[in-house]
């Protein structure tokens, strides 16, 4: 059933934060709240190791401090220089403007000649870096600013897609990845991704006629504020699946993909007749009109049931497929960004819902979780302000209003 005018999912002015860069702003300040993925954990495998990424389009880093990752925002303490300038590597946390050395716990334990500028010690000032909570699922890492009130974990906010995602994020060889830029608001990324619509008419020659799906042959589900598609109409088909993925059983059988709020996908596909892939994207918002699509292609890590020629061949034939199968992906990405782009261009004008297809149902599905998030961020500010008002606010006043001293 087609869900005409979608007025239950959508706001009015929807299209906001995809023209007002202040919009944009005040969207991302409450998503950074919420847990996001970051970032993988091979690339903080040993001692030291840190990279460097986004959160709600600020700049953080996450390191491995032994056996513990820490986040911390990206500016220094001291005069708010980068402290990390490049996208990936190892070594202490030194700033590159003043030389501050912080500990693993973000505080400043090293500031030149302290005594001598500040009249202290250098602990004793104070100095330190803004943390950020740090949870994995598999070889996700996953982030969000810290906030005054007890919160869901990273296990209940995945709910029972917390055992697939760590499933289909592990990886037995070396992953392949790109980055494609689009000039276009992260949402109409994910839009995209949830439309089972438009593959006939935007991928004619990548998918063609394959590309059509009828409505009762699959099922979309919900799970908290997520969603996943499976081309399957077995009904508890999530549920099973989220049992195998967690005891160690699951066998790649169809396709499926998984929304994953705020912007990550985790797809597994059948990149030929007898192999399946597993596909992580991120669309990072970067502007109110800008983003970057941030993918990782590996083959899918559960054991197959092959026939011998297949098994036979494969150590010869996997260097070859997983060569080609990111010209197929970048392929595919480059339509729907081109027509994501074209929804850029007009987004001004644009002025009430969508009407959504029944193959669109999880479009709804997005903006409405979406809202939620973002409502809840917004109280989450407001909680902060009250908070820093309390600090700031003077002695509470005597019987005669003169204070209590």
């Amino acid at each position: 059933m087609a869900l005409r005018g979608s007025s239950a999912f959508f706001d009015s002015d929807w299209t906001r934060t995809l023209v007002d860069p202040q919009a944009f702003a005040h969207e991302q300040r409450c998503l950074a709240y919420v847990w996001t993925f970051l970032g993988f954990a091979h690339d903080v495998a040993k001692d030291g190791d840190w990279f460097r990424t986004t959160l709600a389009t600020r700049s953080v880093f996450v390191q491995r401090f032994g056996s513990e990752l820490k986040g911390f925002e990206n500016v220094c303490a001291h005069r708010f220089y980068p402290l990390r300038t490049k996208d990936k590597g190892n070594g202490p946390i030194v700033c590159g403007f003043h030389h501050w050395r912080y500990d693993h716990d973000g505080a400043a334990i090293g500031i030149p000649k302290c005594q001598e500028n500040f009249g202290t010690v250098s602990r004793a000032l104070g100095a330190r870096l803004n943390p950020i909570e740090i949870a994995t699922c598999g070889a996700l890492v996953f982030g969000r600013f810290p906030a005054p009130v007890k919160r869901e974990s990273l296990a209940e906010f995945l709910g029972p897609g917390f055992p697939i995602v760590a499933a289909l994020s592990r990886s037995r060889s070396t992953p392949r990845t790109l980055s494609m830029p689009v000039a276009a608001n992260w949402r109409l990324n994910l839009h995209i991704s949830l439309d089972d619509y438009h593959t006939v008419a935007l991928h004619p020659t990548t998918f063609g006629k394959s590309g059509h799906v009828r409505r009762e042959d699959i099922s979309y589900v919900r799970f908290g504020l997520h969603s996943a598609f499976l081309n399957t109409s077995k009904p508890d088909a999530l549920a099973e699946m989220s049992a195998a993925c967690a005891d160690g059983s699951f066998r790649a059988t169809h396709y499926c993909i998984f929304q994953i709020l705020p912007n990550l996908i985790v797809a597994l596909f059948r990149s030929d007749g007898e192999f399946f892939h597993c596909y992580v994207q991120q669309s990072v918002p970067m502007a109110h009109d800008r983003s970057v699509q941030r993918i990782r292609v590996h083959p899918a890590p559960f054991p197959a049931d092959h026939a011998w020629p297949a098994r036979l061949i494969r150590p010869l034939s996997d260097p070859i497929r997983n060569r080609l199968l990111p010209h197929y992906v970048r392929r595919v990405g480059r339509e729907d960004n081109e027509a994501c782009e074209r929804l850029q261009a007009v987004a001004h004008q644009i002025e009430r819902p969508p009407y959504l297809a029944a193959l669109e149902e999880r479009i709804g599905w997005f903006e409405q979780s979406y809202r939620e998030l973002v409502a809840g961020g917004e109280e989450m500010l407001k909680e902060i302000s009250a908070r820093d008002s309390r600090k700031l606010s003077p002695p509470p006043s005597g019987p005669c209003g003169r204070g209590t001293g």
